[in-house]
């Protein structure tokens, strides 16, 4: 009897802490995302805009140089690397630096620290944050009115106007099409599906899913649809309405007889594409 309460107690002491070990890895995610967040907070207040495109250094120490070969082939091609020694730290050895020119969203940039983090762990390193840089200024004009506003350190502005009757590209869909425009750093999207129109019959199958992941903050134009998630909750997107459906797994469909528009402001470039 006696080592039964014994086996009792460890079980329960196992338990108790595997709880606090998950608790302080979740603990240490979440202040990880939150300075994400602040960075770009503050970023922000500087003057740096959501939809620009900005050169953004992150940062690894790893312990020898083949883990910095391991992880430069992981990393490239959508990363420029560059890897040096360093002599203020025995254990990890090597600073590695992983560019890439992207948009300072919070999604994106905690995407990338979150895969990072992993990465410098698997490599038995450390992942030690990012650092943005300015953005590149490409001046418009030419001829003598440009090298002037050039040689001034002026920026001449040329506006520039696109129509979804023209899209820079459209893609197919099975009672529906997706169209995309390309202004000023950002994808923008026009989705027309007809009745009869489901996301997980006629664009899923395509893609080898059963659900849209993609995230969406858009303004339904005509018609009616819905967004269905997995706990059973499903809600209508009526014409008028500006929408918000988070990254996690749902369906859409149209209700009713008449064909469904929206735009897109968020998730465009990454719909329907597999």
């Amino acid at each position: 009897m006696a080592w039964f309460y014994i086996v009792l107690l460890l079980g329960a002491l196992g338990v108790v802490v595997l709880r606090i070990y998950f608790k302080l890895r979740e603990a240490q995610k979440s202040r990880a995302e939150s300075w994400d967040e602040q960075m770009i907070g503050r970023l922000r207040s500087q003057g740096y805009a959501p939809f620009n495109d900005y050169p953004v250094d992150f940062f690894l120490a790893l312990p020898d140089e083949a883990a910095c070969q391991a992880a430069r082939a992981r990393l490239e091609p959508e990363f420029r690397v560059d890897a040096k020694p360093v002599g203020n730290d025995r254990e990890l050895a090597f600073s590695l630096h992983a560019s890439k020119t992207m948009r300072l969203l919070v999604p994106d940039v905690q995407d990338v620290s979150r895969r990072l983090t992993a990465l410098a762990t698997e490599y038995h390193g450390r992942y030690d944050g990012w650092a943005a840089g300015k953005a590149r200024t490409q001046r418009a004009g030419a001829g003598a009115a440009g090298a002037a506003a050039a040689s001034a350190g002026q920026v001449e502005v040329r506006a520039i106007l696109k129509s979804f009757e023209t899209p820079d590209e459209t893609r197919a869909l099975e009672h529906g099409k997706f169209e995309l425009v390309r202004l000023g750093g950002m994808t923008l999207g026009r989705a027309t599906y007809q009745p009869g129109w489901k996301w997980s019959t006629h664009v899923g199958p395509g893609l080898g899913l059963s659900r849209c992941s993609v995230e969406h903050v858009g303004l339904v134009l005509a018609g009616v649809a819905t967004a269905a998630f997995e706990d059973g909750t499903v809600i209508e997107l009526r014409a008028g309405q500006l929408f918000y459906i988070p990254p996690v797994p749902h369906d859409s469909w149209v209700v009713g007889d008449e064909p469904y528009v929206s735009l897109h402001f968020l998730g465009a470039d990454k719909y329907a594409q597999a």
